[in-house]
């Protein structure tokens, strides 16, 4: 349990084009996308911010806004979710990652520090959309999207940042942990 307040929040307002349809709402194995997202953050946020720019989530306890920037990417997502939150970091999470656990983010807000953005990376791979975000780094994500220039793996490099490698060693691991659900045949 997280002695410090972490808002928590997931990236929903995707354009979905490759998937066809909006992912939040999406049913896989019995629940919702942003059911399975929601419930792994839940435990260690004292709140929930949905950014997202159209669909219904009265059915989940959080708050939803829109993005700033519309038709940004996720780096829009990112920079709306910081402007709403009242605590100084958040879990950064998108939508369409279902086999996230709990321990994941517990694991990460214990190696944060005091860095501006500290990500999940694994097998070299880096998961700018899994992480945890101080709010300091909201300035450098507006100035992005003011810039035109809404690219997250740049934005966060230059931010004090962090990648956490998450592998077997990790109690909580899984061959599927990342799993990103992005077209039909993902699912």
């Amino acid at each position: 349990m997280m002695t410090e307040q972490v808002t928590g929040i997931i990236l929903a307002g995707g354009a979905a084009s490759r998937m066809g349809q909006p992912k939040p709402f999406i049913r896989w194995k019995g629940k919702l996308l942003i059911e399975w997202v929601f419930e792994a953050i839940k435990p260690v946020c004292s709140n929930i911010i949905i950014v997202a720019n159209q669909g219904d989530f009265s059915f989940l306890e959080a708050t939803v806004v829109p993005d700033n920037f519309p038709r940004q990417g996720p780096t829009s997502g990112i920079e709306a979710g910081l402007t709403a939150m009242h605590t100084t970091q958040a879990v950064v999470v998108s939508c369409d990652t279902p086999n996230l656990p709990a321990a994941l983010f517990e694991h990460l807000l214990k190696q944060h520090g005091n860095y501006e953005v500290t990500i999940a990376s694994h097998e070299g791979i880096t998961e700018p959309l899994i992480g945890i975000y101080a709010k300091e780094a909201l300035e450098r994500f507006r100035s992005a999207l003011v810039a035109g220039d809404p690219h997250p793996p740049r934005i966060i490099r230059s931010c004090k940042w962090q990648a956490v490698a998450i592998s077997a060693a990790n109690n909580f691991f899984a061959p599927d942990l990342f799993l990103n659900l992005n077209t039909p045949n993902d699912l």
